[in-house]
């Protein structure tokens, strides 16, 4: 209880079922669909901007392609009721879900050597998946060393690339792999789910406070929440007052657009003096 306390919002609210995955419902229920019937790909191209759910798809991809109920029922696991591997994939501690930052192991050996453990089966899993976070800092003779298994993979393996830049990924890799672009989330969509954690963390912050630390995420649900995090313990230095938009600002350290405005406004009227003030 007290570990799921201290936790940052932004992993304490991090989604655990497709769901919960906000702002990408098109592509979760394409992904979820596909599992159902079976028709997974060899590797999964997840790329967007920082904080839009590429790492939380990942672990889901990974959840729903091992998941017991799934096997068994065709359904799959839900926030109350986990089976075994998708509790240990949340934790990061199942034998056959890899996760890997490729921006700390970029060279060929590191991918040889993931190669190499990818010819065996899983150890207690339907799968064996590797999933790989920014990807796009891997090496051009690491992309070269993996191209043939892409091409060819074990039966029971999967690929979920992530990335921000997939530019920089190999055109020979983006053809093996079925891409999904998760895209910017709504400003009414952040604002509805950090009003939500808000009221759940028992946060005195007023609505316009709340718009404001939405339109600062710029789309991004985990900079919107991490933005929640700072105002809940800015607003817990004064407690019995509720927090407003001036607040936010002087948190954030941004000026008041009524006096941009008026600024613009004194400048395309030529008014020299009130525009220098």
């Amino acid at each position: 209880m007290n570990e799921n306390k201290s936790k940052i919002l932004a992993l304490k609210y991090r989604p655990k079922t497709f769901g919960q995955l906000l702002g990408q419902e098109v592509i979760a229920e394409t992904i979820l669909n596909a599992i159902k019937t079976g028709k997974t790909p060899n590797a999964y191209l997840l790329s967007g901007i920082r904080g839009t759910g590429k790492t939380s798809t990942a672990r889901l991809i990974a959840k729903a392609l091992n998941c017991t109920k799934n096997a068994n029922e065709n359904g799959l696991c839900d926030e109350k009721d986990s089976c075994e591997h998708c509790k240990e994939i949340e934790n990061s501690n199942h034998i056959d879900v890899l996760e890997q930052d490729a921006a700390t192991a970029t060279g060929v050996d590191n991918i040889r050597d993931l190669i190499e453990n990818s010819k065996y089966n899983p150890t207690n899993a339907k799968y064996k998946v590797y999933i790989l976070d920014e990807c796009q800092a891997l090496s051009k003779n690491s992309w070269q060393a993996l191209l043939k298994t892409l091409e060819e993979p074990p039966s029971k393996l999967r690929f979920i690339f992530a990335t921000t830049e997939p530019r920089k990924v190999p055109v020979t890799i983006l053809s093996r792999c079925q891409r999904f672009d998760l895209r910017r989330v709504s400003l009414e969509k952040i604002f509805n789910h950090i009003k939500k954690i808000s009221e759940i963390e028992k946060g005195k912050i007023s609505d316009d406070a709340l718009r404001l630390l939405a339109r600062a995420s710029e789309g991004s649900v985990r900079d919107g929440i991490s933005l929640l995090d700072r105002a809940l313990v800015f607003q817990s230095l004064n407690p019995d007052s509720i927090m407003d938009d001036k607040d936010v600002r002087k948190m954030l350290g941004l000026a008041d657009k009524t006096k941009l405005i008026h600024l613009l406004k004194c400048v395309f009227e030529g008014d020299e003096n009130n525009a220098l003030k």
